[in-house]
């Protein structure tokens, strides 16, 4: 794998390990805020949903919702199972703006560490 990967992968696992007991929001905006400027845009949300997804499902094309871990739930939060109770990359994906919306909650248009955070324990 990749070294950048495997950080970024090693990143998302320690955040959704360590989210509930993590005292500052920052911790997991050093690795979904790509360009460092203390806000995560639409794109650096969903390529971070995307590196979350392959790390929570070793890269499978969809799981099964009831299946996941409790932590990894966050991350299909807001997309819809197909009748199976799957979920797919792709609808992940294609769900990310409407995510992304729903988590900035002060319509500036970017999260902060505080909106990150909720957005991944499904809040």
């Amino acid at each position: 794998m990749h070294m950048g990967k495997l950080a970024a992968a090693s990143a998302v696992a320690f955040f959704w390990v360590a989210a509930p007991a993590l005292a500052q929001d920052a911790d997991v905006m050093q690795y979904a805020d790509t360009n460092s400027d203390g806000k995560v845009t639409p794109e650096e949300y969903t390529a971070f949903l995307g590196t979350a997804w392959n790390y929570f499902t070793q890269s499978a094309e969809k799981v099964k919702v009831a299946g996941l871990d409790p932590m990894a739930k966050g991350l299909v939060s807001g997309v819809t199972p197909d009748a199976d109770g799957m979920v797919t990359k792709e609808a992940l994906l294609a769900a990310a703006p409407a995510k992304f919306k729903a988590a900035d909650k002060n319509g500036d248009g970017a999260l902060d560490a505080t909106e990150l955070n909720a957005s991944m324990q499904g809040n």
